[in-house]
């Protein structure tokens, strides 16, 4: 079995204690302000990354802020686009309108001018045939200014609905 001698307890606690000694004149400062250097390199890792995530989120929040921003001007965009959109068919349809409304009273001037024409020509051709009627039938040939005269003067006196 093991014995303990006092003496050695004795050499080794002596030489623990001068082993301290020295290791405390000689290596503890460089340890501890090692130790300290290695700690403060820690703690400003640590500060930085804590300064890195404000900024992150800094950052972060400005993005959304500029998506949100982005999308409202496009809701914004669209919703004009629609208004525009809807002006110029409504500025189509009212320019297809006026062109329409002008083509027809342009076409009903043309009916009134050719149904004018018409019945001038109606006229005319009643009273030539109504002159060769009379010639037919009273055998000679009156004035024919004058025969004229009378059957315009006679057309002039019918009544209007028989006229159109």
């Amino acid at each position: 079995m093991l014995e303990l001698d006092p003496g050695v307890i004795i050499w080794a606690w002596i030489t623990f204690f001068v082993l301290l000694i020295l290791l405390y004149k000689i290596a503890w400062k460089p340890i501890l302000s090692a130790i300290e250097k290695r700690e403060k390199t820690i703690q400003d890792a640590l500060d930085r990354s804590e300064e890195a995530k404000t900024e992150a989120e800094a950052i972060l929040e400005k993005h959304n802020q500029m998506v949100r921003s982005a999308e409202e001007d496009a809701q914004r965009l669209m919703k004009e686009n629609r208004a525009l959109a809807e002006k110029s068919r409504q500025d189509i349809l009212n320019q297809a309108k006026q062109s329409a409304d002008k083509m027809i009273s342009k076409a009903k001037v043309e009916i009134e001018k050719e149904k004018e024409d018409a019945i001038q020509a109606l006229r005319s051709e009643v009273a030539d045939l109504a002159i060769a009627a009379t010639k037919k039938i009273i055998g000679e040939a009156l004035d024919e200014s004058k025969q004229r005269a009378i059957i315009s003067d006679f057309i002039q006196k019918m009544p209007r609905s028989i006229q159109n």
